[in-house]
């Protein structure tokens, strides 16, 4: 009884392999299509007159550029900026940018070179930006926020947070518990500042600082010009704190606490036009949604 039914289990499964086999030889996996960055379609949000308001999107880490997730190539935010640029300076329709932004900010280097990108395109074709940031608007986000002509938050969004951070940890104390020992070889004194491996001296802590301040009076300097803020607003931004809405508004880091339709209406003031067809250029296979929406 015992062997008839071990055999009847041994030629069930069998059985079920050569279906699977069978069934795997009809799959057809195109995984080159997969690893290729699918092109830019126009979708369009609202329709309405000849003119186009093109919503450019800034969402999650900055960055210049992105790492391959498995098969899936990605791209970072810069480099997907460039590429809705590039079709939208052929698009003589586009008469305004809503720059809509739900990032915690990233890299000094990517935040300050999105920042010129969106101004030097608003310039280049004498058309108005209005950002409105529909959750963070923080740190290098921020920044970007300010190439707009006019920001606008959310109510419950936060903006500001103003500054440059440095991480750096000391893994020193737990080495010499552990009986580990630091033997990293430099080439000057100040080569290895900010290595975990030791702790930071006065030398260190001096040289890293500045740093850190430089990027910061950077970061202001681009408040100054771009926002009309006050000598009382100041040191409440530069002291790198988050803020909501109202208190951004209260510190003239935004113009407006309002949605998308009133930075939409912003923007349509700005632009001198009535009605305009709202577009937002996502891959191919990316989410279609709508303006709050993420691909």
């Amino acid at each position: 009884m015992n062997s008839n039914r071990s055999v009847t289990t041994r030629m069930l499964s069998v059985l079920l392999c050569m279906l699977a086999l069978q069934g795997c030889a009809y799959i057809n996996l195109d995984l080159g299509s997969l690893m290729e960055i699918q092109p830019f379609e126009e979708r369009t949000i609202r329709e309405g007159s000849d003119d186009k308001v093109l919503v450019v999107e800034v969402l999650g880490v900055i960055s210049t550029t992105a790492m391959r997730d498995g098969f899936i190539q990605r791209q970072g935010t810069l480099e997907r900026l460039e590429g809705i640029f590039d079709i939208a300076r052929k698009d003589k329709a586009v008469k305004g940018i809503l720059l809509k932004i739900d990032s915690p900010g990233g890299g000094v280097t990517a935040s300050d070179l999105l920042y010129k990108a969106i101004l030097s395109f608003k310039e280049e074709h004498k058309i108005p930006v209005v950002a409105c940031i529909t959750g963070q608007g923080t740190s290098g986000a921020y920044m970007a926020a300010l190439s707009a002509d006019t920001i606008v938050a959310l109510p419950s969004a936060v903006v500001g947070n103003v500054g440059v951070m440095l991480p750096s940890i000391s893994l020193g104390g737990l080495m010499d518990k552990l009986g580990i020992k630091n033997q990293t070889l430099t080439s000057g004194k100040l080569k290895d500042s900010g290595t975990f491996l030791r702790d930071m001296n006065a030398e260190d802590r001096a040289l890293l600082e500045g740093i850190v301040t430089e990027f910061h009076r950077d970061f202001m300097a681009k408040v100054k010009a771009r926002r009309p803020v006050t000598p009382g607003d100041l040191p409440l931004i530069e002291d790198g704190r988050v803020m909501t809405a109202s208190m951004g508004l209260n510190c003239h880091l935004i113009d407006q606490i309002g949605y998308y339709e009133d930075s939409l209406k912003a923007l349509e003031t700005m632009a001198k036009t009535q009605n305009p067809t709202v577009v937002v250029y996502r891959r191919r296979g990316e989410n279609k949604g709508g303006f709050y929406s993420w691909p």
